[in-house]
């Protein structure tokens, strides 16, 4: 006979739009699910659980309670809860809530991680104007910005308001090798750039097939070439385009994911190492991204493997880069031990 399983309420979080104005309302749309196929939907993640349609919008107490509280929660990316706004006026419109409504912290710039029951968490940023940082505006001398005419000066200001509010799914990277898994989770808040686009070349299948050309032992593994498995071409490949550095205060120690670059400091682009031991003549000098959560210890088994020199040139097999994939993530995962 076969078995009868229970079918669990499954929630979801799905932006209305992966990019908004400051102007516009920060829109997310809350659904509700109970079949297999929503199920792994939501492990696929929300875009695929959107098109399949197949998720319904909840009971307007389930997302908005009774005294104007949301029953979600906003948290900073360090797992502190925002205090929520009541907002006794507020009215499900098709299952779609203004997150700003009810917290108008993030308006200020930032990063901060969505949660819903069990739904899969998203991350809200706030992005400053590509190019600037508030650590910019801060050097210009105080007799230099007194003597602005307030035209440039409002100019300035504009220069480092929050531009455009990023809405994505809370993900994580799992990086099969040839020596075993090494799960990755992503530094959104320092550096959300290099974020994107280590995902997005992941999920566009970039890594899969390739190696660790460059591995100094007692150091770090180096991977992510495109050209890695062509003979006198190890080092040289990358996607075909640059990004602009999104160096952080992150200390360079075991387990940090950082991209690797030429001597220009905007010259990275897809080749990224694992360091194995804290290095800290590195802190500020590369665009660390991210921390390994599980698989240190493959760390340390592809960096047995034998080079030659100095520079750490692989001189027999690579080690292989499977497969990287990305993959929805829980709170956990980035330090929110449970609702308040």
């Amino acid at each position: 006979m076969p078995i009868a399983h229970a079918a669990a309420i499954l929630f979801a979080i799905l932006p209305t739009r992966g990019y908004f104005r400051p102007s516009h309302a920060v829109n997310v749309r809350f659904v509700t699910g109970s079949s297999m196929l929503d199920q792994k939907a939501v492990v696929a993640g929300f875009r695929t659980a959107h098109l399949l349609g197949k998720f319904t919008p909840p009971p307007a107490h389930s997302v908005i309670l009774a005294n104007g509280q949301p029953a979600f929660h906003v948290y900073t990316m360090g797992g502190k809860h925002l205090t929520a706004r009541p907002e006794s006026k507020v009215k499900l419109h098709g299952n779609v809530v203004d997150i700003s409504r009810f917290y108008p912290q993030v308006k200020k710039t930032g990063t901060y991680i969505i949660t819903w029951k069990s739904a899969n968490p998203v991350v809200l940023e706030t992005l400053n104007n590509p190019g600037f940082s508030p650590a910019d505006f801060k050097n210009i001398p105080p007799q230099q910005w007194s003597a602005l005419p307030a035209q440039q000066r409002k100019q300035v200001y504009m220069q480092f308001e929050p531009c455009v509010y990023h809405l994505v799914p809370l993900q994580y990277a799992q990086i099969k090798t040839s020596k075993g898994i090494i799960d990755v989770k992503f530094w959104y808040n320092v550096a959300p750039h290099t974020v994107a686009n280590f995902i997005r070349l992941a999920q566009e299948q970039f890594y899969n097939g390739s190696n660790f050309h460059r591995i100094i032992k007692g150091f770090m593994i180096q991977g992510g070439d495109s050209l890695s498995n062509i003979p006198g071409r190890a080092g040289t490949g990358g996607p075909g385009y640059e990004i602009v550095q999104e160096f952080n205060s992150r200390p360079m120690n075991r387990g940090v994911i950082a991209m690797a670059r030429a001597q220009p400091v905007d010259s990275a682009g897809s080749q990224f190492f694992i360091m194995q031991k804290n290095t800290p003549s590195l802190d500020g000098q590369y665009t660390g991204f991210g921390r390994t959560i599980k698989g240190l210890r493959v760390v340390d088994k592809i960096a047995d493997t034998p080079v030659r020199g100095s520079n750490g040139t692989v001189v027999g097999p690579k080690p292989e880069i499977i497969r990287a994939r990305i993959l929805p993530a829980t709170a956990a995962m980035y330090g929110i031990k449970g609702r308040p």
